[in-house]
């Protein structure tokens, strides 16, 4: 899917302290206005705590109490959470899927079946979705609206309810989110985009698609923790409200709602990927990315295309800090992109020992032995696959033999482009603090702002369930000078400059940008680390 619309404002919001206080702001809104069938809230995630903490201060209360408030003000709840498949669940034993079920029922249990207080006649329905996609993929959108008479506000972007997720715009490593004993004091930097208007209508229509759903038995469950109460479908599209286009206030910002979907037995909806290589092929200025992974092979060799092209425009690429603990294959893969992008742009590269000049040699490729067939059938190729290891370079110099060189093993490069992790130096004392780029953000000329719920992974490109935001116009430069304030960053072309090489160059608590070099990437494969992709108890999709 992928609708053009009039949006009448888009804001950014950044970390979970801000996004979390936001919806708690919003179901206040929600919970003081008078009942009535168009005000209700209506949210879905891949991942749902019903004790996470919305706001600390001045008192603390959870999405489990806020969501109970609202019903007992009069008003409708209607909350979807994605239900592993059991298949999933048996392969997947105390992994992710196990995880994500166990939470996901809690909160189910805790809130499904609710009524309001006092006959107010408010409620709480809980769908647990199965998503019927490709070979073990999730339903991954993360999904808030809330009407009030009729006027509907959205907000999309990469947060979960999840402790995980809580952490300020000041990155200090001392949230309680659940990341405090990680390597490197970690703290989590995640986006969203707010906006209302026709394009919150459009978000509200692909809730209302994935509501209505009938080709699978699901349930919704009581909140006494005793039992289930079965029913057979989802309530009737047509009886559900729904904001109506004509009702919202007018818009002056184009804004694009896409999605990616394998449910369809028919074939794939990718279009976030190929709004996404629209742009990468038509910016002129700069592109900028940030995630904690990027690895797709379609985004990869459409930025690749660029770079070699006449021309190519900056390109920015943010993702975490590699740290040789990690287990998950994100280093390992960001390293693979992180070459073949340097080689479509450097000057010289050093392998084996030799150092050549890209301007002397006759041939100057990147071989690659992917499995086109493979990846069509499972999600899971790029990391399970070992045709990623067998990638390598060649070239020809017009003096001396030919150098081929798997991209594992190169050495450096001299020229061409880099990526950057976010840092945070807060003391003198401490050496850095890392900061984990959850956000799935990008940005093209100033003139398109990219925010949802899509990694710019393989899996979320043409395989789970997925909805990203494109904002054209002013609302882009505006997110772009929010995003880059946050990283004490100027404009794309002083941004090599103002990155650091080294932390003692960033100033104390302050956040700033690092430049990554081959030698910071961790070049394992997955299978040399450990067995299962997990730390601790958390995740990181």
């Amino acid at each position: 899917m992928k609708k053009q619309t009039q949006a009448a404002t888009t804001e950014l919001i950044l970390d979970g302290e801000n996004f979390f206080g936001t919806l708690f702001d919003a179901m206040d809104a929600v919970e003081r206005s008078e009942p009535a069938p168009n005000t209700y809230v209506r949210l879905a995630f891949w991942e749902v705590e019903h004790d996470l903490l919305l706001i600390r201060h001045p008192e603390e209360v959870t999405l489990e109490e806020k969501l109970k408030a609202v019903a007992d003000a009069g008003h409708h709840v209607q909350l979807i959470m994605w239900c592993p498949a059991q298949l999933d669940i048996h392969f997947q034993k105390k992994g992710l899927s196990e995880h994500i079920y166990n939470t996901n029922l809690a909160t189910a249990n805790a809130l499904g079946g609710y009524r309001g207080r006092d006959d107010s006649g408010g409620s709480i329905e809980v769908l647990m979705e199965i998503y019927n996609g490709w070979n073990g993929s999730s339903v991954h959108q993360k999904l808030v609206l809330w009407s009030i008479e009729g006027q509907l506000t959205a907000m999309v972007g990469g947060m979960n309810l999840a402790s995980f997720y809580w952490d300020t715009e000041n990155h200090e490593g001392r949230h309680n989110g659940g990341m405090g004993g990680a390597p490197l004091g970690r703290t989590v930097h995640d986006s969203a985009l707010r906006l209302d208007g026709p394009a919150a209508v459009v978000v509200e229509e692909e809730w209302l698609r994935r509501w209505r759903k009938r080709y699978y038995k699901t349930q919704l469950l009581n909140n006494r923790g005793t039992g289930t109460t079965p029913v057979a479908d989802p309530k009737d599209y047509e009886s559900q409200p729904k904001a109506r286009r004509e009702d919202q206030p007018p818009g002056y910002e184009d804004v694009v709602i896409a999605t990616t979907s394998s449910e369809s037995y028919g074939g794939r909806a990718a279009d976030i990927q190929s709004l996404l290589v629209e742009r990468i092929r038509a910016a002129r200025r700069y592109i900028y990315f940030e995630n904690y992974i990027f690895s797709d092979p379609t985004l990869v060799e459409a930025l690749a295309t660029r770079l070699r092209g006449p021309r190519p425009p900056i390109v920015i690429i943010m993702v975490p800090m590699p740290y040789e603990e990690n287990p998950y294959p994100f280093d390992y893969l960001n390293y693979i992109s992180f070459a073949k992008l340097a080689l479509a742009s450097c000057d010289a590269v050093t392998a084996k020992g030799r150092t050549v000049e890209r301007e002397r040699c006759s041939n100057w490729k990147v071989s690659e032995s992917m499995n086109a067939w493979s990846t069509l059938r499972s999600m899971t190729s790029t990391v399970t696959n070992r045709w990623l290891e067998t990638d390598a370079f060649s070239c020809q110099p017009q003096n001396g033999a030919e150098l081929t060189c798997p991209l594992l093993q190169l050495q450096g490069f001299r020229g061409g482009i880099r990526f950057y992790a976010p840092v945070r130096r807060p003391s003198m004392n401490s050496a850095r603090t890392a900061i984990y780029i959850h956000s799935k953000l990008a940005l093209f000329d100033d003139s398109v702002a990219v925010v949802g719920s899509a990694n710019f992974s393989y899996r979320s490109m043409v395989y789970d369930g997925e909805l990203s935001a494109f904002v054209h116009g002013d609302g882009a430069r505006r997110i772009r000078e929010t995003l880059f304030r946050h990283y004490n960053m100027n404009t794309p072309e002083d941004w090599d400059d103002d990155a650091v090489g080294d932390l003692t160059d960033l100033p104390l608590w302050e956040t700033g940008v690092l430049r990554l070099e081959l030698e910071d990437f961790d070049r394992r494969v997955p299978s040399d680390k450990s067995p299962e992709y997990k730390w601790g108890n958390h995740t990181f999709f």
